[in-house]
Order: structure tokens, then C-alpha cells, then sequence
């Protein structure tokens, strides 16, 4: 599990718990010498993400919509750049680079990013990755209630939390990791 997928928000001033997770999240892929996969922003917890990564001495592969491009948007903390054309082939591209993928806390683009991957999972896609839910002060867990929900009223299989795993901390998340 050496290249690290992560979704997140690139908003700007968004509480600070939030902040200081990304950074942790960022510090824990460099200094473990990981690899981060990412959407290439450099705005909001995108930025914070990657600027981590590389303090801590890691590399960071960004994967980067033209548009992000073209508004000047781009990150500075990116090694290697991928270029794509819109959000769907930043999904794929992402998930390909990847051996596993967080969620850090997200809005629209995330939530789209991380049902995507359950997607995958649900109807046994052989490429489907492991997702790890960063549950930071408990952002996941109406999600997680929900989807509680949908299986038990039978929209879910069973194995359904085979492909997701919850993660409230550095030390969970790297526990989730080395079992993988």
C-alpha cells in the first residue's frame, strides 16, 4: 500500500479540525515515505493534504482537470501531474493510481468519488479498491447510518463493508493499512 488515493474538499476556511486532519493524514503518507493520489488543487484541504505529504517527505501525484489547469489552480506540491479532462477521468485515473483510497471530509465531489468506488465494489469489479471513511468529528457517520439503513431494508448485500472501512485516527488508519 504504497500510493495513498484521497478524496476531500478543496473549500477554504473550513473549521479547523478538519485542517489539522488533512494535515495529519498528509504528514502520516510522507513520513512513511508513501506516495499521495490526489485531485491537484491547490486550494483548501487539497493543498493542506499535499503540502503535508511533502514536509513529511513524501511524493504527491496529482491528478488534474483541465479546468483546475486553466484557472491557475493547480498545486505546487504535485511531482508527477496527470492530465484529464473532467471529473469522471480524474475518478478513474485516480482510482487506477492508487492501491487504496480515503475520505477525508467533502462535499459533492467527494461524495460522488467515494460511491463511486462503492460501486465498483458492490457489483465486484476485480479493480475495486479498499475505502477508508477518515471519520473526523464524525463527519461519516449519518453516511454510515445510512447505508446501515439501506442494507437492512435489503438494498445492500451483505458484504457490503467487505471494500469500507471507518478510520477515526492516524493509528486506526495505519492498523487498517498493514492488514490490507
Amino acid at each position: 500500500m504504497q500510493k495513498i488515493g484521497v478524496f476531500l474538499s478543496a473549500r477554504e476556511h473550513l473549521n479547523e479540525c478538519y485542517v489539522a486532519a488533512a494535515r495529519e493524514v498528509g504528514q502520516w503518507i510522507g513520513e512513511t515515505g508513501r506516495t499521495l493520489v490526489y485531485g491537484g488543487s491547490a486550494c483548501g484541504l487539497m493543498e493542506v493534504l499535499a503540502e503535508a505529504v511533502k514536509r513529511g517527505g513524501g511524493r504527491v501525484y496529482g491528478v488534474v482537470p483541465q479546468i483546475i489547469v486553466q484557472r491557475g489552480l493547480e498545486s505546487k506540491h504535485i511531482d508527477v501531474a496527470f492530465p484529464c479532462n473532467d471529473l469522471s477521468d480524474r475518478k478513474a485515473i485516480l482510482n487506477r493510481e492508487s492501491d487504496i483510497l480515503i475520505a477525508l471530509p467533502g462535499g459533492i465531489g467527494t461524495l460522488d468519488e467515494l460511491f463511486t468506488v462503492l460501486g465498483e465494489a458492490a457489483i465486484g469489479l476485480p479493480s475495486a479498491k479498499t475505502l477508508v471513511l477518515y471519520n473526523v468529528a464524525g463527519i461519516w457517520d449519518n453516511l454510515l447510518e445510512m447505508l446501515q439503513e439501506l442494507h437492512r431494508r435489503g438494498f445492500l448485500r451483505e458484504n457490503y463493508q467487505d471494500r469500507l472501512k471507518v478510520a477515526c485516527s492516524i493509528a486506526e488508519l495505519e492498523t487498517i493499512v498493514k492488514e490490507l
